[in-house]
């Protein structure tokens, strides 16, 4: 089933369940109020909330560090959703790209519907990354659960968001082999979920599309070589980590999008570090985290993609106003 938060009155949703998943198909975006912009949208990955029974659990060795690191990410999420909370237009939607929380722990996903609350006006995408674990996210949030067989996976969380300007097409690239592990390794989408998405991608063949997945691309030689140079676009802060822990079947996926031209940009988490790049006319863009970093000049931040009929224009915030990322606007031409 897909993983949609959709906002509710403030009084329905202290009186009822934590979140609310509309589990369709497709999403519709809000368009009426004065106040949503139906063409932002909010970008965020790798929030990593973690919880104290997880450190119990996991970190019997070493929790003071986990204690910091769950009071740090806990923190930083409140900051960057008030952060999206003070724009002056609301976005039409949120998308959360996977490493939601940090052990998997059905826990840490109460604790996540808790901390949503924050952004309770916005409708919420959630893609599932390779801390995240599917059961235990549907338990936590199965009250207003349904399932729409036209077009859903069974196995996986997929989404298909439609607006005016172009659609956004969310994958689900954990693996789930061994479900007891917390970090459950690299990303795998499947010949089905693969059949899934090239069949959304021929359905709308004229409208620009922007898929987006938690584990980042890792194209072998003979893909790279025919898929041209890389151009970058915004290099990363700290130099570019290893791909190989990636999406196993890259090829295949980069293959797929490559083919359809109406297919502008491929959108992941997993790296913990903004880059931007540009293969043919397919952008590939690494979102921030929103957690933690890896390297010590990364930023934690999100970034704001404004969809436009001819292209879209990113603007990344940081927490830290004064990186040299702040801000910072990168506009992608469709043409």
């Amino acid at each position: 089933m897909p993983a949609h938060l959709v906002p509710i009155s403030r009084r329905q949703f202290l009186a009822g369940s934590a979140s609310t998943i509309a589990a369709l198909g497709y999403s519709g975006l809000p368009g009426g109020d004065s106040q949503v912009n139906p063409d932002y949208w909010a970008l965020l990955s790798d929030t990593h909330l973690l919880s104290a029974e997880s450190i119990q659990r996991h970190y019997g060795n070493n929790q003071a560090a986990m204690e910091n690191r769950a009071t740090l990410v806990a923190s930083n999420f409140e900051r960057v959703a008030r952060q999206v909370l003070a724009l002056p237009e609301q976005p039409a939607g949120l998308i959360l790209n996977g490493d939601c929380v940090h052990m998997g722990g059905r826990e840490e996903y109460d604790l996540l519907a808790r901390k949503l609350q924050l952004l309770e006006t916005i409708p919420i995408h959630l893609a599932m990354g390779n801390h995240d674990h599917r059961e235990n996210f549907s338990e936590v949030f199965q009250e207003q659960a349904q399932a729409d067989d036209r077009i859903l996976l069974e196995d996986r969380h997929v989404s298909l968001l439609k607006s005016r300007n172009a659609n956004l097409v969310v994958l689900d690239s954990l693996t789930m082999q061994d479900p007891d592990r917390p970090v459950k390794g690299p990303g795998i989408l499947g010949n089905e979920q693969l059949e899934w998405l090239e069949s959304v991608l021929d359905s709308e063949p004229g409208k620009p599309t922007v898929v987006f997945m938690h584990h980042n691309i890792n194209p072998g030689n003979d893909v790279r070589e025919r898929s041209g140079e890389e151009q970058l676009i915004m290099e990363s802060a700290d130099p570019v980590r290893s791909f190989e822990h990636g999406l196993q079947d890259t090829d295949r996926l980069l293959e797929l999008l490559l083919a359809k031209p109406h297919v502008k940009a491929v959108v992941f988490g997993h790296m913990h570090q903004l880059r931007i790049s540009r293969r043919r006319k397919l952008f590939v863009v690494s979102l921030p985290p929103v957690g933690y970093t890896f390297g010590p000049k990364e930023a934690v931040g999100w970034v704001k993609m404004l969809l436009r009929e001819d292209g879209a224009t990113l603007q990344v915030q940081t927490l830290d106003t004064d990186h040299a990322h702040h801000q910072k606007t990168v506009d992608l031409d469709w043409s």
